[in-house]
């Protein structure tokens, strides 16, 4: 079976690495990536802040194992079995498209001309001009209220103590906390002298946040609005919500095409609708259930279901405080939080295990875990699962 991945993210990554040990000797697979590290996401804010984390390649992280590594952008999918990367064309006989999200720059005009995401090459921009920015007093505003722009605006505080670091947002702060966290997140950005805007961005200029009412200075802006998913997998025909995202079942084969998978960001449940919010946590999940499945194709037995229950939300403020907000199977916030430097450590914690669970799959053992619907916490069957993402 010749099986291509596109997408050498989190879940694009576990899926090979755990399909080339399920499948070894009965599948040729093909991991297609536009980088040549693999990107951690969840730390591109540490890294506009000037705190740049060891980048590991991609070819040394599949090292040893039967995948194909491809180098390059994906151009054009043809569904019917054949994809193009760059001016190459890969036949498959199964796709996994792994493809990712991207900063959302479309939704307001003024953003690509004048305001930073926390892309790789947009947040090491950043990174560059925050010292000189620092040492005048300049102002940083991040726009958006939401895990990013709380983790980017904290983290620029605390490591820039001359900057004006403001949070400009829509609506009011901290709703996915308990009262206890959303208090903790607000005294956290007074102590770090993080001021607090509110208002609905109509356009971005060169120096101003134009609002419905008034405007809103800054030197540098950064933009954690919202994300999007490459307009490629609507351009090919794929069923997608008005995210960009491919509407996949519950096995996550997108809509009309057994072929073909979905997982991560790109990917959307439909059966029942998703709950599953964008991120590593669920990435990693979807790229090894999907792995799983495409194993047990190989075996002749039947496919499984993916289950997934939001078990934990975490957020960083700075290095040396946090928020993890825990939650009961059924879905509801349990009603206390872990916060300060308990809180900072846990987080650390499971950012260091996202890139540890594909180097333990590389050595044949599961790192990925999940909570699933019917109890506590699951993993999938056959091999040493020793890791909790």
């Amino acid at each position: 079976m010749r099986v291509i991945i596109l997408g050498g993210g989190y879940a694009g990554l576990v899926c090979a690495l755990r399909l080339a040990r399920r499948a070894r000797g009965q599948v040729a697979i093909t991991l297609v990536s536009e980088n040549e590290h693999f990107v951690e996401r969840i730390r591109l804010h540490e890294w506009a802040a000037g705190h740049k984390p060891s980048q590991k390649a991609l070819k040394e992280m599949v090292a040893g194992t039967d995948i194909t590594l491809k180098r390059g952008r994906v151009t054009r999918i043809d569904p019917q079995g054949e994809v193009t990367v760059g001016q190459e064309r890969l036949s498959f006989d199964r796709l996994v498209v792994a493809l990712g999200s991207q900063a959302d720059t479309r939704s307001v005009p003024g953003i690509r001309e004048h305001a930073f995401t926390l892309e790789p090459a947009s947040a090491a921009e950043l990174a560059s001009k925050l010292p000189a920015l620092a040492a005048r007093g300049g102002r940083v505003v991040v726009i958006g209220g939401g895990l990013t722009g709380i983790e980017g605006a904290t983290e620029f505080a605390e490591s820039y103590p001359g900057l004006k670091v403001s949070l400009l947002t829509s609506s009011a702060l901290g709703k996915d906390f308990q009262d206890v966290g959303r208090k903790h997140l607000l005294s956290c950005l007074d102590r770090l002298g993080v001021t607090q805007e509110q208002g609905r961005v109509k356009r971005i200029h060169a120096d101003a946040i134009e609002l419905a009412d008034r405007t809103v200075p800054f030197d540098v802006c950064l933009w954690t609005g919202g994300f999007t998913v490459p307009a490629l997998l609507r351009e090919s025909g794929l069923p997608v919500n008005e995210r960009g995202q491919v509407l996949v079942d519950p096995f996550l084969h997108v809509l009309g095409h057994k072929n073909i998978m979905a997982v991560g960001d790109a990917a959307t449940l439909v059966d029942p609708p998703s709950a599953m919010d964008m991120g590593c946590k669920t990435a990693l999940p979807m790229g090894a259930h999907a792995a799983e499945n495409l194993a047990r194709i190989l075996r002749g037995e039947p496919e499984k279901r993916l289950e997934y229950v939001h078990s934990v939300f975490c957020t960083s403020l700075g290095r040396n405080d946090g928020i993890i907000q825990f939650y009961r199977a059924d879905g509801s916030r349990v009603p206390w939080v872990v916060t300060g430097r308990p809180a900072a450590w846990i987080k650390e914690f499971i950012c260091r295990s996202t890139l540890l669970a594909p180097q333990l799959e590389r050595v044949g053992l599961g790192g990925t875990l999940w909570r699933k619907r019917s109890q506590t916490s699951s993993l999938e069957p056959s091999g040493q699962e020793i890791l909790a993402v």
